[in-house]
């Protein structure tokens, strides 16, 4: 008598808590890792005659190592909530387009509202944000808010939101699209029609790269 076995293959789909909470972690974890590298590109945008070396020698030499996270609390601020609002809509967004727009169309469109909505919402930490890591200043939050607001009024702290717009929405458009697109790409090649973790890992990296690539002159623009 033979012997079958069958191999069952069960996808467990993540409750939005789970989903907010991977993001949260996810957002504060790349927050203080990433911070180092994005405090040095705001400067050497500012200063495109020095390279990446000299910025950062400067930067420990005249302010300490902790100059590299200046920043860091408007930077958490806004990306934890950013995310968990960010994923929620696209994700909302997404399966509602789908039907009326297609799977290829619908991450474009989505990925696009969700951003313009996100990059609204936080254009004033986003302001406060570049301030800080541009000037060095070691005034807090608050006093570089009320500096803002005191020479330019309560408006004053969406300026640039126009740039902002222009890097974001693009940025996100073309990330969501390719991202999207290459993992229907995996799940069709796979045996068993799933997307494993290294895949889905590439697809993102691969579209982040391109998306990115796209929009750095407007992100020089903005900035």
């Amino acid at each position: 008598m033979s012997r079958v076995t069958l191999t069952r293959h069960i996808s467990i789909q993540p409750t939005r808590a789970e989903q907010a909470a991977s993001a949260s972690t996810g957002a504060v974890l790349t927050s203080v890792s990433m911070s180092p590298l994005e405090v040095i590109k705001v400067r050497q945008q500012a200063a495109p005659t020095l390279s990446m070396r000299q910025v950062f020698s400067r930067m420990i030499r005249e302010e300490g190592t902790l100059s590299l996270w200046n920043g860091l609390r408007p930077t958490l601020l806004m990306n934890v909530p950013s995310t968990v609002i960010y994923l929620t809509v696209y994700e909302e967004g997404r399966d509602r387009l789908t039907p009326i727009a297609g799977g290829a169309w619908a991450p474009l469109g989505a990925g696009g509202s969700a951003r313009a909505l996100v990059t609204s919402l936080f254009s004033p930490l986003e302001l406060l944000r570049t301030r800080m890591q541009a000037t060095g200043s070691s005034d807090g939050l608050g006093a570089t808010a009320a500096r803002v607001v005191r020479s330019g009024g309560v408006g004053s702290l969406w300026t640039g939101l126009g740039a902002s717009l222009w890097r974001d929405v693009p940025f996100s458009c073309i990330y969501w699209a390719l991202y999207e697109a290459l993992r229907r790409r995996a799940k069709a090649t796979h045996p068993q029609g799933e997307v494993t973790t290294s895949a889905a890992f590439l697809a993102g990296a691969a579209a982040g790269s391109v998306a990115a690539l796209a929009t750095t002159p407007l992100d020089v623009v903005k900035t």
